[in-house]
Order: C-alpha cells, then sequence, then structure tokens
C-alpha cells in the first residue's frame, strides 16, 4: 500500500514588545489542535516565520527526522518573513513535541505536541526496536560537578583590547570583583569512563582536547544500537538524551548517585541523506529541565555516519576509540552564550566566589551581563587550543547552535574556505547558527600557518568568542 500524503502548517510568531504570545498557530504551551499522524505518513510541514528582530527560530521536531534538499536534519531555522518546506516520514508511533530550541521562546511556551499512530490499514515504517541491530556500541559516561574556567588565560583579550587588567572592556566577563564572579564557575559536565566500574576516566587524546566544556563525541553508524551506561555523579537529577534518533525514554531523571542503562537506536532516518557528507552531526543533552540543565553545562556531541565509515569497534563493543575513515580529523564547535543566571549552580557560585550568602545578594544589570560567557566550546579570549591539523588533511566540522535570542552566531574562518552541502555543493568561509540547529562541513587544510576562528557578530568577538586553528605544513611540525 502507497504511504498517504498529510501536510501540515506551522506559523511561528514570536512575542511582540508589549505582551504579544510566543505562539505557533496562536496557540502556547501544547495547545494547539490537529497534528495528529500515522505510522508510515509521508508528512509535508510548511513552516512560515514572521515578526520582529528577535523571531530567530529553531524548530525542532522530537521523535522523527525530516528530509529538506536531499539532507537530513530535526531541526530546521526560521527567520522573519521566510519559509520552510520539509518532508518527514512518520516512523514511530508516540506523542512527540514540535518546539523552539530558543530558550526564551522555549521556556514562553512555543512548544506544542503532535502525535503519530499505527493507524489500521496502513504501511507501517518498521524501526530497529524490531530489528537486529548491525552492532551495539557501548559508552559510559557520568554528569559530574567541576569547576570550570572560561579564560584561564587573559593574554589574548589584553592583547586584543590593547589594555591591562585595571582596564580592559573583556572585564566585565572575565574579571573577578566585588560583585563580579570572574571567569570561574563550578558546572556540570558529561565525561567518558573507561568501564562500568567508573573507576577511571578516559583520559582525552590531542585531537579530543579541543572539545573543551562538551562530553565526548558518540559516534555510530545507520543500523546500531548506542547503549549508554550512565552514571549521575553531580549534586541533583539528570539524564542524558539525543537529537535525530530513537531513545528510550531519558527524560526521566536519574537521582544523585544513580546509574541506569539507555539504548539509542540509530535507524536509516537519522542517516545522511542524499546530498549529505558520510557523517552528520546531532547533540546529546540532559533534558530533564532543558534550559537550565543546558546552562549548567550537560551537552555533547552526537554524529551518525553512513554504514562503513566508522573504524571497528573496540574490545566489548566500545566505541571511544572509533573514528572516521574518510577524514583525517575531526573538530566539534559549540557556539554559545552560556547564560549563568540561568545555571542550577548560580547560588553556589556567588556563595563561593563573591563570599556572600546568595540570599542576602541583590543582582543588577551589571551582575547579569557578567554572567554571559560568549564562548566556542566553553572557552573565551582564543582559550580553546587543539584545533591543529596537517595541510592536505580533510576535515570535518560538527558545528553546534544552542542558547537563546542572541545565540545567532557567525562562524568564520580565516585563510580558509568549506563546502556544505544542500542539494547542491556550496563553498563559504562562513556559516550561519541558530540555537538548536547543526551542520557538518568539510575543509581540505590548505594554507599553513596559525589562523582565526571565530564568531563575526561584531558583540560576541567583542566579548571573546575567538580562538586559532593551526594548519601545518607538515605532519613532522608540532
Amino acid at each position: 500500500m502507497a504511504r498517504s500524503l498529510k501536510c501540515s502548517s506551522l506559523f511561528a510568531q514570536l512575542a511582540q514588545p508589549y505582551g504579544g504570545a510566543k505562539a505557533v498557530n496562536g496557540f502556547v504551551y501544547g495547545n494547539l489542535p490537529g497534528l495528529q499522524l500515522c505510522s508510515g505518513d509521508r508528512v509535508v510541514w510548511y513552516t512560515f516565520g514572521l515578526g520582529t528582530e528577535t523571531d530567530i527560530h529553531g524548530i525542532y521536531f522530537q521523535g522523527n527526522t525530516f528530509q529538506k534538499q536531499g539532507t537530513t536534519r530535526d531541526t530546521l531555522k526560521l527567520f522573519p518573513h521566510t519559509t520552510a518546506t520539509v518532508t518527514m516520514n512518520a516512523r514511530r508511533a508516540g506523542v512527540y513535541e514540535v518546539n523552539c530550541r530558543v530558550t526564551d521562546h522555549y521556556m514562553a511556551g512555543m512548544r506544542q505536541q503532535y502525535s503519530v499512530a499505527e493507524c489500521p490499514g496502513r504501511n507501517h515504517t518498521h524501526t530497529l526496536a524490531h530489528t537486529r541491530p548491525s552492532a551495539v556500541v557501548q559508552f559510559f559516561i557520568s554528569a559530574e560537578e567541576v569547576e570550570w574556567d572560561y579564560s584561564p588565560s587573559r593574554s589574548w583579550e589584553l592583547e586584543k583590547h590593547q589594555a591591562t587588567l585595571d582596564n580592559s572592556p573583556g572585564n566585565i566577563f572575565v574579571g573577578k570583583g566585588e560583585r563580579q564572579i570572574g571567569s570561574r564557575y563550578k558546572k556540570a559536565v558529561y565525561r567518558e569512563y573507561t568501564d562500568a566500574t567508573f573507576r577511571t576516566q578516559r583520559k582525552r587524546q590531542a585531537d579530543q582536547k579541543h572539545l573543551g566544556i562538551m562530553g565526548p563525541i558518540i559516534r555510530a553508524e545507520v543500523g546500531e544500537q548506542i547503549l549508554i551506561t550512565f552514571r549521575n555523579h553531580a549534586s541533583r537529577p539528570y539524564s542524558i538524551y539525543a537529537h535525530g534518533i530513537e531513545t528510550s525514554d531519558t527524560r526521566i531523571p536519574v537521582e544523585p548517585g544513580f546509574m541506569t542503562e539507555f539504548r539509542w537506536d540509530v535507524p536509516e532516518g537519522s542517516g545522511p541523506g542524499l546530498s549529505d557528507p558520510n557523517c552528520i552531526s546531532y547533540i546529546y543533552y540532559s533534558p530533564v529541565d532543558f534550559i537550565k540543565d543546558l546552562f549548567s553545562g550537560l551537552l555533547g556531541p552526537l554524529v551518525v555516519c553512513r554504514k562503513g565509515t566508522l573504524s571497528g569497534l573496540g574490545a566489548g563493543g566500545r566505541g571511544g576509540d572509533r573514528r572516521r575513515t574518510d577524514a583525517q580529523r575531526e573538530f566539534a564547535l559549540l557556539f554559545l552564550v552560556f547564560d549563568e543566571n540561568q545555571s542550577w549552580y548560580l547560588e553556589d557560585n556567588i556563595r563561593t566566589y563573591l563570599d556572600t550568602n546568595p540570599y542576602n545578594f541583590t543582582s543588577d544589570d551589571s551582575f547579569t551581563e557578567s554572567n554571559m560567557m560568549h564562548g566556542i566550546n566553553g572557552q573565551l579570549y582564543g582559550n580553546l587550543k587543539g584545533l591543529v591539523m596537517t595541510r592536505g588533511e580533510l576535515v570535518d566540522w560538527y558545528l553546534v547552535g544552542m542558547g537563546n535570542e542572541k545565540d545567532i552566531h557567525t562562524v568564520h574562518f580565516h585563510a580558509e574556505t568549506f563546502t556544505y552541502k544542500t542539494d547542491h555543493i556550496h563553498r563559504a568561509d562562513v556559516f550561519d547558527l541558530f540555537p538548536g540547529t547543526f551542520q557538518t562541513i568539510e575543509m581540505v587544510a590548505g594554507n599553513p600557518g596559525t589562523w582565526l576562528l571565530h564568531c563575526h557578530v561584531s558583540d560576541h568577538i567583542h566579548a571573546g568568542m575567538e580562538t586559532t586553528f593551526t594548519i601545518r605544513a607538515n605532519s613532522s611540525q608540532g
């Protein structure tokens, strides 16, 4: 039986200055009716964006992916007065959210539900839940609390601003004062271990040090199953959940001190589309409180590849040392203004770094601004290290955008160009990221030297969203 075609329209309208609703088709917080699908349906979604300069939307379809211009995604970007049409093969029965990943919009109700039912007489789409996975890839991941330093060195900042420690414009973000926390904050992070005892943390190799605050790269091929043994070593409930693939119910909080297993299936529909590169990127994060968990630090890259792209699994199916066989380097970059005012640990940070009772502390605009950390992988002012490659190498970059209305990023590589793919191959040196959107770009390293890499939004440059990457003339260098 041929699949049925169903059409749905989503109209995103953000609040206007005097109290308008952050709505989808005029409804907020799950009140939009009529989004019912059948498993096996081919669904066309028509999305529209209107509004003001704050109407930047990353529209996320939980539970299913869609096709757009030959690519596979689960989030699309909308700018005011733009449209996007995508096609989805509804593959798994359940009730899912369609929401805006911009944290301010998500919090204010730009969240709806759509349901997928196994309708009688329909040709249901089968998933890996009904078939044997080609391999089981194991990861041992812990959520744990650390002291994170956004700017351990201030030399870049002082040289950039031609300033001293006393008069640098960067002081508002990384300088410590009577009412400024400084560059060090208590955070929660994902870290990888060697086995289920969680005694030995897996040491990050030279090509992984650039991950910074992010968790490990979780890689899998289409048809495989990812087995996550998750331990919560933090002081509050967290979990782990992924975009783009089929996850077990990881929205249930894991209490501090507890350990559990989650199984994630990687069906064909989660893999690269016809025009995509061999591997596409998603993210994993803690969904217990999406916004506060995110700004507390819990986020990592998930990479899904075509069959035959990754090296073999380690002993017991461990995926931590697995690598691409078709590219010489891979780097993941998260562009995010970490809003420490929305972290679970704000009170702890006031108590620890300001030596003040947080219940007696009164915030103001200056304090709020000082807690906005404009980072690449959680590092400011050139402190992100490890982006090193050799001339002639094929390098894949996994670009990740998250955050709120300020998180519109234009990722610029000096001295190099890259390609990205839709229905055609495009060459550029700047790529734009919206919150909740991800992109794999491909670069052949060409010009030896150390080059600037930053977000080209002027406020973000000023606030430290910059680092460098290095291309060696040959592998014997460095």
